[in-house]
């Protein structure tokens, strides 16, 4: 098929191919229905079917506006605010919802905007029978030119848009000015995306690391938090680490053992309770709360033995000797590194292998660490 036999058919199905001639007879097809047309006694003339081109217009740009509010407020009234309920709750039946709600209301418009395009055609042009619309096959040379602008423009506007987010993207973007330290500049730019599209977790993370560097730990808390609650798909607590990092340099101890005890209980298997029991433990003993720890370190130590994947029992050997020497028990914390299977002294083992600080984390990147 060549080109220009491509272009025909698709011309045969675009908004500019909506009249045809039966012989004295005029057609004009539906303006939202494709099958649909409206049969005049009579051949229109040159100025008449301009006329109907220009209402065919007015009457799709006025409903596509509309249409496209009411995607945009389901958008970022329903799907967007509640969008992490969407996700973990019978997501699929959510969205076939969310859909039927979009359809309908968009059929409603279709409709009303259809009978009142027929009743513009009654009123210029007289009275009309319905009739099934087929094309006459004969192509009006100015609307089938006025078609192919139309698609290159299109075509244009797609090219350059992928083309642009190609060559520059906003999160790439936002990364190099963290890096050139422009952190107010970040703020700007991400609480801007965050307003265009926000449920991607990146504008917050970003935005919650800027506002750490400057100052504003309650903001970088709750950017911390809101990436975190974002990262539906799959198991991530960077942003939750992040969030337990500004918690710790700002000495909100108990606020951040609370956040820990909240994730536990929702922790929904036993990889993931184990993490933040893991992760809980070593913050035990970063704020010097070495009993509380042990008891953590002795339930993970218990619960390695039944076979869970993530526990890995010569690690939990050595950070519990850890815990065992800054309480006082030599003996007890030789004994664990021994268990660990580590062969050099104690001093070295605990050294070189030290249980982790909170760190605050862009991307995978450590940025922050005590």
């Amino acid at each position: 098929m060549t080109k220009n036999q491509i272009l025909k058919r698709m011309y045969n199905f675009s908004p500019m191919n909506f009249y045809s001639n039966e012989g004295d007879c005029t057609v004009i097809r539906s303006v939202y229905n494709t099958f649909t047309g409206y049969k005049f006694d009579r051949k229109f003339s040159t100025d008449e079917i301009n006329s109907v081109w220009n209402e065919i217009k007015f009457h799709r740009r006025i409903s596509t506006i509309l249409i496209s509010f009411v995607f945009l407020f389901v958008l970022y009234e329903i799907i967007f605010p509640k969008f992490s309920f969407l996700v973990n709750n019978n997501s699929l039946a959510n969205v076939l919802y969310i859909l039927l709600l979009i359809t309908i209301v968009c059929q409603i418009i279709t409709v009303i905007f259809a009978k009142l395009f027929e009743k513009k055609l009654k009123k210029k042009f007289g009275s009309y029978t319905n009739v099934k619309y087929i094309s006459s096959g004969v192509t009006d040379e100015n609307f089938y030119r006025l078609f192919k602008i139309e698609l290159a423009k299109a075509l244009t506007l797609v090219f350059l848009i992928v083309t642009i987010f190609a060559i520059i993207s906003p999160f790439a973007f936002t990364r190099e000015l963290l890096k050139k330290e422009r952190f107010n500049d970040v703020i700007k730019l991400t609480t801007f995306g965050s307003k265009i599209f926000p449920i991607a977790s990146d504008w917050y993370s970003m935005r919650g690391y800027a506002k750490y560097k400057t100052g504003d730990y309650q903001g970088a808390i709750k950017d911390f938090d809101k990436a975190y609650e974002l990262s539906a798909n799959g198991f991530d607590i960077m942003n939750f680490d992040n969030k337990i990092f500004i918690k710790y340099y700002i000495k909100d101890y108990d606020s951040a053992l609370q956040d820990f005890d909240n994730e536990i209980k929702k922790a929904q298997n036993d990889n993931e309770k184990d993490q933040f029991l893991w992760d809980k433990a070593q913050f035990l003993y970063n704020i010097k709360k070495y009993e509380d720890a042990m008891d953590i370190y002795n339930q993970l130590l218990i619960q390695s033995d039944n076979d869970r994947i993530y526990l890995l029992k010569d690690r939990l050997y050595l950070e519990r000797a850890q815990v065992y020497k800054d309480l006082g028990q030599d003996e007890l914390a030789k004994l664990d590194i021994e268990s660990s299977g580590i062969s050099d002294s104690d001093d070295n083992s605990i050294a070189e292998n030290p249980i982790p600080k909170p760190t605050l984390m862009v991307d995978d990147e450590t940025i922050e660490s005590f």
